[in-house]
Formats: C-alpha cells, structure tokens, sequence
C-alpha cells in the first residue's frame, strides 16, 4: 500500500473570549484557585455557531467527507481526546456526520512527518484520511484574543 498526499494547508484564526466563573462543574488540573482568579472561555471569532470550531474547519470537514470516498477523521487538540470522549470531538462528529471512523488526539505540536506515519498506520487501501490540528487554547487565564493556526492534512491509501 502507498500513501499518497491529496490536499495541504492551514486556517488562520483569532480568538474571542468571555469571563467564566469556576463552580463545581469546572476542574482546573494544576492550579491554585483564588476568588481573584480569572479564567477566559476562548472561540474561533467566526465559529460553528456553538463556539467552538472555526466555520472555515467545519467546512473543510463537510467537504471532505461529502466527497463519495471512506474518509477517516483525525481530530488533533490541545486537549486530552480519547475516542470521541471530548466536547470538541464531538462537535465536530455531530457537524459533519458522514466519517467511517473518528480519532482524537492530543500529543503537541504538529509534526507532519508523523501524521504520514500515522495515516499509514490507519488506513486501508481506499480510503482516505483528513487530519485537522487544532491548537486553540479554549480555557486561559488572559483575556487577550489568541492568533492560531489550523493545519490540515488529507492522505490516500492506494493498493
């Protein structure tokens, strides 16, 4: 099998954010809370209509899977994904149903090389693989709008 790079290329996007208020939903791992502590709830300025994925990325996503090949989706995240065990994984599932399978990962900083190793690794021949990388930070203690940006991937697999 051969893998063949289909498509490249990355979304720029700035963040908006409001105040949140810590209660007992919320679990900050490694900080001290205080009363005077200030916690934002940061989203792509122009968004999904749930604040939480850029427009421009779910578009990208309805694309790709209306297309008539088996895609699988890797949705790469600051933040810990088991499968389809995030907010943000599921959003993104539930906007743009059509995936034959769905991954979420969270391992740092976007390395292209290791995305080729991972399609790879996924894919049957036939098929296809999106790969977004998403490094938004949703939860920070500044308010000041966040500049980021999404890479995308798509692979082939071919016999």
């Amino acid at each position: 099998m051969t893998l063949a790079p289909l498509l490249q290329g990355q979304l720029d996007i700035v963040s908006t954010c409001e105040p949140i208020t810590l209660d007992s939903r919320h679990f900050i791992a490694g900080t001290v809370q205080t009363a005077e502590a200030r916690w934002y709830q940061h989203w792509p300025q122009v968004d999904c209509g749930e604040r939480l994925h850029a427009m421009d990325a779910v578009q990208l996503c309805r694309r790709i899977v209306s297309e008539p090949f088996p895609t699988q989706l890797v949705y790469h995240s600051v933040h810990p994904a088991a499968r389809g065990a995030t907010p943000l994984l599921q959003s993104l599932i539930s906007q743009c149903p059509g995936f034959v399978e769905t991954w979420g990962i969270s391992t740092g900083q976007f390395e292209p090389q290791r995305v080729g190793t991972l399609a790879s690794t996924l894919l049957e021949p036939g098929q296809r693989l999106l790969y977004l990388y998403d490094p938004l930070q949703r939860l920070s203690a500044d308010a000041t709008p966040q500049r980021a940006t999404l890479h995308y991937l798509l692979f082939c697999a071919q016999a």
